[in-house]
This record gives structure tokens, sequence and C-alpha cells, in this order.
């Protein structure tokens, strides 16, 4: 097991450890007091959602998007693709949709405050996860071009030649440690990551795990890249070998 997914493991362990504390407390001990604002509320309001049965949705909704949660934090671990979108997605729509669907049963003067706040919040937070996916996904134009190593897009660099000290061709990619600033979408990833020693921080634009892996050094900085087939990578080498 990577030393990345170790560190993920722990992250989301703890997090439905938290979460589902939460839920359990609320739910069977009627804790009450752990929901966002229920004690700041009048007596008046805190009797109403109890009667009218908004704490017993709440636990429902709380209860599901747990389940929802522990899929979306299993499927990245068997390496199903897109598993981190397709439990994430499940997981912020079901969410937003249990906190819209649960105003039908919100003290009536807060009822429309309330929906336009989760819609506007699901909206954005949707909305953004959308952008950066698309964004993400876009194809980064690699180029030599004016004694300049160019990667247009998301992530990108421009490093003059005379600074690359260091080009191979990998035959794999390194074990990816943990990700710092980057994008990581089914067998898609740029961006910053730290990988395995000797390696340790630098950046990515690969798709999938089957070599040729092209790996280019400049001073502290280093990038490892491939191209769609196995051939262009090799040409790419072979063009970045004759510009040095």
């Amino acid at each position: 097991m990577s030393t990345g997914m170790l560190i993920y493991i722990i992250v989301m362990g703890w997090t439905l450890i938290v979460y589902g504390s939460i839920a359990y407390f609320i739910i069977k001990k009627k804790e009450y007091g752990l929901i966002s604002g229920f004690s700041n509320r009048p007596k008046e309001e805190q009797e109403y959602l109890i009667q009218n049965g908004f704490i017993e949705k709440l636990g429902k909704v709380l209860l599901y998007s747990f389940f929802m949660l522990v899929i979306a934090a299993v499927l990245p671990i068997f390496h199903i693709p897109y598993g981190v979108e397709i439990g994430w997605g499940l997981f912020i729509i079901f969410t937003f949709g249990g906190l819209l669907y649960l105003q039908k049963f919100e003290f009536p003067t807060k009822r429309k405050k309330y929906r336009w706040l989760y819609g506007i919040i699901a909206i954005l937070t949707i909305g953004l996860i959308i952008g950066v996916s698309f964004a993400g996904n876009q194809d980064n134009e690699i180029l030599i071009e004016n004694n300049t190593f160019i990667i247009s897009g998301m992530y990108g660099i421009e490093w003059s030649l005379e600074r690359i000290e260091n080009v191979e061709l990998l035959k794999k990619l390194p074990e990816v440690v943990m990700k710092t600033n980057g994008f990581s979408s089914g067998n898609s990833r740029k961006g910053k990551f730290k990988l395995e020693e000797p390696y340790g921080f630098g950046r990515l634009f690969v798709t999938g795990d089957k070599g040729p892996f092209l790996y280019i050094r400049v001073n502290d900085d280093y990038v490892i890249l491939n191209r769609p087939t196995e051939q262009e990578t090799i040409e790419f080498y072979e063009r970045i070998m004759d510009e040095l």
C-alpha cells in the first residue's frame, strides 16, 4: 500500500468516525445541541422542530448521507475509474437535496430564508466542482518554442531549455505519495504532487499508469509527463534531446 493511500485511509477513517458519531448522538442519544444553531433558538422554535418532525427527518438525512460518505471514501481505495467524482457527487447532491427537503418542516417564518440559503450554497458548490473538473480535464499543450519548454493550461510552466539539467524516459511512474496542489480524476493527474524518493516534490502531467514517462528536471523542480500514445512520448523525448 502506498504512503498516499495510507494517509487517505487515515484521514477518511477519522472523517467517517466524526461524522458517524455526530449522527449517532443526534439520532440515538437525542443530543440536539450538536445541531448547528439549535441551542440558540427560542424554546418555542425548538419544540416546534421536534413536534413537526424536523429532527426526525434530519436524523434520516444524516444517516443516509453517512452511507453516501462511506461510498465516497471506499470507491477510490479500489481504484474505480472516476470513483472520487461519483462518490463525492452523490454525497453532495444527496446532502444538499436533504437539507432543502428539511425546510418543509422548518419553523414557518424561517423556511423561505433557509431554502434560499441552502439553494445558493448548493448551486455554488456544485458549480465550483463542475468548473474545476472541466478545467482539470482540459488537455495541456506541450511544446518547445523559442528555446523554451512550455506546458500550457492549468498548472502550466515555462522553462528555458538552458535551465534543464536532466531528461530521462521512465518505464513506469514513480509511486505518488500525496497530492499537494493538483488535480486528480480517473487516471489523469496534473499539478503538484509528492513522489517517492529520490523524486520528492514536483509536477505531473500524466494520463494512465502505462509507460514510458518523460522526466525533466530543472534545479529543485521537475515534471513527469506522457502523451496520448507511447510513440508520441518517445518522439517528444527525442525532440527535446535534439534541442538540448
